[in-house]
């Protein structure tokens, strides 16, 4: 990384890359120009970029490379939900696991009122010391800050303390996240009591027990064990209504897709047995309806990925990921590949190596991220050719649609041709 290899004999200035919304433009060149008089070396697209399909990877790579990132808060960005900066804040906050903690990289910048306390940023920009700078401006405190960092002593400060929070600053990240409690074992009910003149009555409370005894006793198996099991039943409610081969060609595709929505709240939450469950469930549907996924396909779609553990994000993942491969596999017969293995985090390159590996031209992958403060589920779609976005689109995890999302990321597939 450019920040840890620089030395104390390299000449050359240390560069400051500063990632701004499109409405602060203004104070971002006063910024930049008074980071540059100060004698930085400043990273700022409306200088660097020239447009074109390499802008996004300009982008990355400048994030990979640069000494320090600094992004502009204001109240533009706290009014956007949506925008390229939040990308780029998640790539920076990506970029500080690989860096040794004290080492200064992460400088947010307050070019307006905007309260620190309640500022829509990742929490990893909320453990760093924040500055100043109204609308750009030379302030003594940001020329301190260019001394500092032409000197080679800079460090990382400590975050002022919340308002709401009365304790010690502590860095976020140095916190394990808790522990969720195991919930009790739900118990078995009691065998029914036959009562004088009652027998129908008993018979219908053994039947009760006995279907509620069965269901706890599922519950209690391992994931993998209910996962075969969920398999096993969507064979047997597929195979229901295709008496041949015929058929299933021609009219299982209504009925698939009518079932994609019951299917999808069966899916296992995402770990080892979670993920393929996911994607067993989805080729089984595709299979279901005569369009077996080929090894060579021009879209390979990748599982999504999501925190470890049963949580909600975990759930929309994989079943946000099961009803849109049930989808395409029906409305893309042929053309469709799958991967088994998930992706550790959103990365278009990785993605398109996989994707040539496979010998596809698109690539299919999401996850569930932070946003912004509240998690996002984002879909891209990557030219195999250069590792580009030709699509991407982030929603909001809460309260957030499956099926909708599906229908909506169908919608904006691009025309796929034959190997």
């Amino acid at each position: 990384m450019a920040s840890a290899g620089k030395t104390d004999h390299d000449p050359s200035p240390p560069s400051v890359f500063l990632s701004y919304a499109s409405e602060d433009r203004t104070a971002a060149r006063a910024l930049r120009d008074a980071l540059a008089e100060a004698g930085l070396e400043v990273w700022y697209d409306e200088n660097e970029l020239g447009g074109g399909d390499e802008w996004d990877q300009k982008i990355r790579r400048q994030i990979r490379e640069c000494d320090y990132f600094m992004p502009v808060i204001s109240a533009q960005t706290q009014a956007r939900h949506e925008g390229y900066f939040r990308r780029e804040w998640r790539l920076a906050v990506d970029r500080t696991l690989d860096i040794a903690d004290g080492h200064l990289f992460l400088i947010p910048v307050l070019i307006d009122d905007t309260d620190q306390a309640t500022a829509r940023v990742p929490d990893r920009f909320t453990s760093v010391q924040w500055i100043r700078a109204p609308e750009g401006r030379a302030t003594p405190a940001l020329r301190a800050l260019c001394a500092r960092l032409l000197s080679g002593g800079a460090t990382e400060a400590p975050a002022p303390r919340r308002r709401e929070s009365r304790a010690a600053v502590v860095d976020p990240q140095a916190i394990p996240p808790p522990l969720p409690a195991a919930a009790p074992a739900r118990p078995l009910p009691e065998f029914p009591v036959e009562e004088p003149g009652q027998r129908l009555k008993f018979w219908v409370h053994v039947v009760g027990w006995a279907f509620t005894s069965v269901w706890i006793l599922f519950q209690r198996l391992p994931r993998w064990v209910r996962a075969l099991a969920y398999i096993w039943l969507i064979f047997l409610l597929l195979a229901k209504g295709c008496s041949d081969k015929h058929e299933a060609k021609e009219g299982a595709e209504p009925e698939a897709a009518s079932k994609l929505k019951v299917l999808s709240d069966g899916v296992p939450a995402k770990d080892e047995s979670g993920v393929q469950g996911a994607v067993d469930i989805a080729r089984a549907i595709a299979e279901a309806a005569g369009k077996i996924p080929k090894e060579r396909s021009p879209l390979l779609a990748i599982p999504f990925t999501a925190g470890p553990g049963d949580t909600p994000q975990a759930k929309l993942a994989d079943s946000a990921f099961t009803l849109l491969y049930g989808r395409l596999a029906i409305s893309h017969q042929g053309k469709l590949g799958v991967s088994k293995e998930p992706m550790a985090s959103l990365d278009p390159q990785g993605a398109a190596e996989r994707g040539r590996a496979r010998h596809s031209t698109f690539v299919l992958c999401g996850g569930v991220e932070e946003g912004g403060g509240a998690p996002v589920l984002t879909v891209d779609i990557v030219r195999v050719a250069d590792g580009s976005l030709a699509w991407t689109k982030s929603y909001p995890a809460k309260d957030a649609d499956p099926a909708a999302i599906a229908a909506d990321v169908e919608s904006h597939i691009p025309a796929l041709d034959d190997d």
